[in-house]
């Protein structure tokens, strides 16, 4: 009971306490509207009025020790005091004394168990002190109390749940259904229950009830559907399928459902085809349609065993978006593995422009560049401006290198191949192609120390790259130094590749320049032979032949 209310009633038996009226006679017609009869208050029950008041008064004016003290007198002179009783458990709880304020609630329900506030708030205590049973009975009085009271049946549910009673907590949330018939609310709940408790049968039955109840909603046969699913009972799961597909055949999930079941069933096929005429229903919106194929396939499928059909989808949900320039990262790395690195390089550009803070969108951008033909221009800019954002990445400082190099522009290619072997290699990635520019770069420029420095630590990375170790032989002999270990690298290159005419002709001029000439002149002529339209091979045999 709250405090304004009690405070109405002590004024109210203040007021009246003295008076009485006379009982109607037997023929007097009692008017609706009358006075009903004041009883008749003694003087201790005046004196305990005036006492509750004054401790109300304490406690509405926030004194709530005072209150407590004045409560706890009026109880200890009157132990069948029940507002008393309450209203000092009131103030023990708000003090967190839970045991304490669960006895005084006890003794407000021993004197007057017919009032629910009183019963409420021992259920309250008896649940914050772990006595999950009783509290459970507790809710039973009040239920029994107030029997139109729902809210009261899902309490007293909790409660029972909450004393590990699952039976007694779904046969209350059943008489809940035998007073107001079969709803959504009380039966998920119940199958919620049994599937929380292991018993996917007893839920299951809850959520066919449901469907019988209700057989214009789909979304039980839906849920029943996927519960099928989940114990993988697919036959039966397959026959709610086919109940919502002939309701609705435009549902916009129910193709999404059957690939699932598909799927489950080990019929990929199927399932690619269920996807196919889901995505054809315009009732799904783009954003849907990606998240159905990242949820539907793993990677693995995405990228590989059904990227045919994944690419596929994915390009046409991408042309019905509004703003395509919302997938372009996901669309622009598919395209990128099917090696279409023109149209990926468009998708990536849109994707920068709407951010350009990630450094992997910039990678892939100057993959892409870097892989289509007639690029060049447009891969150095990029690479420029990745740089000045990310100053510490590799590719595109290698990237600028490469293209200067291409060019002839040695001097402006050590820049950035330097300031990335200065970075470092994450991994090794790119080191062996930066150190490969840099040896050329650093040849062209005339920095040979440098250069076989380079080359030197080129061979050591990629040992087996006949064409550069082809390359350092040949330039040492260029500038006629170290002959004889040009002359062991040239023999490697030959032996690995012995009718790769530039090899034949590296080692035949290096047998020349040791002054072997007889040796070098079968693998000259065997150069030529090999690449007869060469001008430098033609006077390269000419030279030997005239020694």
């Amino acid at each position: 009971m709250k405090n304004k209310e009690i405070l109405i009633i002590l004024f109210s038996v203040l007021a009246f306490g003295s008076c009485s009226s006379p009982k109607p006679t037997a023929e007097s017609k009692v008017s609706p509207f009358a006075r009903k009869p004041i009883k008749e208050v003694t003087e201790a029950r005046l004196k305990t009025d005036g006492l509750l008041i004054d401790a109300l008064a304490l406690q509405e004016s926030g004194r709530f020790d005072e209150a407590l003290s004045a409560f706890a007198a009026i109880t200890a002179s009157d132990p069948t005091e029940a507002v008393a009783w309450y209203e000092q458990g009131q103030l023990l709880a708000r003090k967190g004394w839970v045991d304490s304020a669960r006895r005084c609630c006890e003794r407000a329900v021993a004197a007057n168990g017919a009032n629910t506030w009183y019963l409420l708030a021992l259920a309250r205590m008896q649940g914050a002190s772990g006595l999950n049973s009783d509290m459970a009975a507790t809710w039973e009085r009040i239920v029994a109390q107030n029997p139109d009271v729902l809210d009261y049946y899902y309490q007293l549910s909790n409660a029972y749940l909450a004393a590990n009673n699952l039976e007694s907590a779904v046969e209350v949330l059943n008489r809940v259904e035998r007073r107001v018939g079969v709803t959504e609310a009380v039966s998920l709940q119940k199958q919620r229950l049994w599937d929380a408790a292991g018993k996917h049968d007893r839920a299951t039955r809850e959520v066919e009830a449901l469907a019988d109840a209700m057989p214009q909603e789909k979304r039980y046969q839906s849920l029943l559907a996927q519960m099928y699913m989940q114990e993988k009972k697919y036959a039966k799961a397959k026959r709610f399928y086919d109940r919502i597909l002939a309701a609705d055949p435009q549902d916009e999930y129910i193709h999404v459902q059957l690939a699932e079941y598909y799927k489950a069933v080990g019929k990929p096929t199927e399932a690619d085809s269920e996807m196919v005429r889901a995505f054809a229903n315009p009732r799904l919106a783009p954003r849907t349609k990606l998240q159905l194929l990242s949820s539907f396939y793993n990677e693995d499928e995405f990228y590989n065993t059904h990227r045919d059909v994944c690419f596929r989808l994915l390009e046409q949900t991408v042309k019905e978006s509004d703003d395509p320039r919302e997938y372009a990262v996901l669309y622009g790395d598919v395209l990128m593995r099917q090696e279409r690195y023109d149209e990926a390089a468009l998708q990536l550009r849109s994707a920068l422009q709407r951010d350009s803070s990630q450094y992997a969108l910039w990678e892939a951008l100057l993959i892409c560049l870097a892989s289509t033909p007639g690029q060049d221009e447009a891969m150095v800019d990029y690479a420029r401006r990745a740089s000045r954002l990310f100053p510490m990445h590799t590719l595109p400082l290698y990237l600028q290198g490469l293209y200067a190099v291409r060019n002839e522009h040695y001097a402006d290619a050590l820049p950035p191949l330097e300031r990335a072997n200065k970075w470092g290699f994450s991994r090794g990635y790119l080191e062996a192609e930066t150190v490969g520019l840099m040896a050329e770069a650093y040849y062209r420029t005339g920095q040979y120390d440098r250069a076989w420095a380079a080359f030197e630590r080129y061979i050591k990375l990629r040992p087996d790259d006949w064409n550069m170790l082809n390359n350092y032989a040949y330039y040492l002999s260029e500038q006629k130094e170290r002959l004889d270990e040009a002359l062991a690298m040239s023999r490697r290159t030959i032996d690995a590749e012995p009718d790769n005419a530039n090899s034949l002709d590296t080692y035949a001029w290096i047998l020349h320049l040791l002054g072997r000439d007889g040796e070098a002149l079968p693998y000259m002529r065997k150069a030529v032979a090999l690449d007869p339209d060469s001008e430098t091979l033609r006077n390269h045999l000419k030279t030997i032949e005239q020694q």
